[in-house]
């Protein structure tokens, strides 16, 4: 039996040769598959380092544990923790082309979860109620910043095992300030749109427009700026109840139709509020850079992981860790929110 290491050496080896375009997959899903296949050994160390961090704040082996790859997309993530032998692997996502694209990668590689569920965390929460399921830890790659209300995901999650361990990576850091214009120049566009594609507040404004054809411009004008980060249902309460959602931040918002924001920034209080009424604790990890490139990128990379690489501790005590620990955040390109049940 190979080990762990052997195991994702042997992963990594074939996930760089794999082609894409043999799978027939959608532009969207090719494009977003073709970029872990591009960076691969990078994306594995992140999902390898999420499955570490998973098995330690649980104290379970791979050999006893139960997770869920929440968003899996594309499904690389539950295929290297099967790969390493984790016991059981949970997929949930709710898009039908990542559960087409996720399946065609299983098929690949001749490994998969031991479940596939399609939907959002009220599917997961029935699943598992229905078949008596406690999963001990949960690791969903870049989705937390784009759930429409966080409230209810985490009491659905709290719901499912209050003992779940869980780890996010999101790179929607507040702390590194070139990701964050970048994130703000997508979210203006995204809320304003471009070419003859419709910003997401005129498809606010149309849907008022629609329910009060008589409404001034003005006032069509004002709630379309004050429904800012709500889906239709709730614009229309917010309307006819007469309740702007004076959203604190200028930038963040969501696509009306879905939910889904646009890589939303939240403060990290904010994470720790939401969390609170749950009794999960919060670590922040500053991610790494990809250091598997050649050239400049490749020097970029390691000058900034070695700042990273100083911070030993997610909770840093002395004045000098402390520094170090803010200087990491500061340059990292995007974090891990380490989720921990207080037993």
């Amino acid at each position: 039996m190979e080990g762990p290491n052997a195991a994702h050496a042997r992963f990594a080896a074939q996930l760089r040769t794999m082609n894409v375009g043999e799978l027939r997959l959608s532009d969207y899903c090719s494009k977003s598959l073709g970029r872990v296949v591009d960076a691969s050994d990078y994306y594995l160390d992140i999902y390898r380092y999420s499955l570490e961090k998973a098995l330690e704040i649980s104290g379970l082996s791979p050999a006893e544990i139960t997770i869920v790859d929440y968003g899996g997309g594309h499904g690389i993530l539950s295929v290297l923790a099967k790969r390493l032998e984790f016991e059981r692997v949970i997929y949930v996502d709710s898009n039908p082309e990542a559960h087409f694209m996720a399946r065609k990668v299983f098929e690949k590689f001749q490994t998969g979860p031991d479940i596939m569920l399609q939907g959002d965390v009220e599917t997961l929460k029935e699943w598992c109620a229905a078949n008596r399921v406690k999963p001990d830890a949960l690791l969903a790659m870049d989705v937390i910043e784009h759930i429409y209300v966080l409230d209810e995901f985490f009491a659905a999650l709290h719901t499912i095992s209050p003992s779940m361990s869980m780890v996010f990576t999101t790179a929607s850091t507040p702390f590194n300030k070139r990701v964050v214009r970048r994130l703000h120049h997508a979210m203006n566009v995204d809320e304003y749109g471009s070419g003859r594609k419709k910003g997401f507040r005129q498809l606010r404004r149309d849907h008022i427009l629609h329910l009060h054809p008589d409404m001034p411009d003005k006032q069509l004008d004002y709630w379309a700026e004050n429904t800012r980060g709500l889906i239709y249902s709730d614009i229309e309460r917010a309307v006819e109840s007469q309740s702007p959602n004076l959203l604190l931040d200028a930038y963040n918002t969501c696509d009306p139709a879905t939910g889904s924001w646009t890589e939303r920034i939240l403060p990290i209080d904010d994470y720790e509020h939401i969390l609170l009424p749950y009794h999960f604790s919060l670590q922040v990890v500053p991610g790494r850079y990809n250091d598997h490139r050649h050239g400049p990128k490749e020097w970029m990379s390691r000058y900034y992981n070695k700042t990273i690489d100083k911070v030993k501790k997610t909770e840093p005590g002395t004045r000098r860790e402390r520094r170090q620990y803010r200087k990491a955040l500061r340059v990292a390109p995007f974090l891990y929110l380490i989720v921990n049940a207080n037993r």
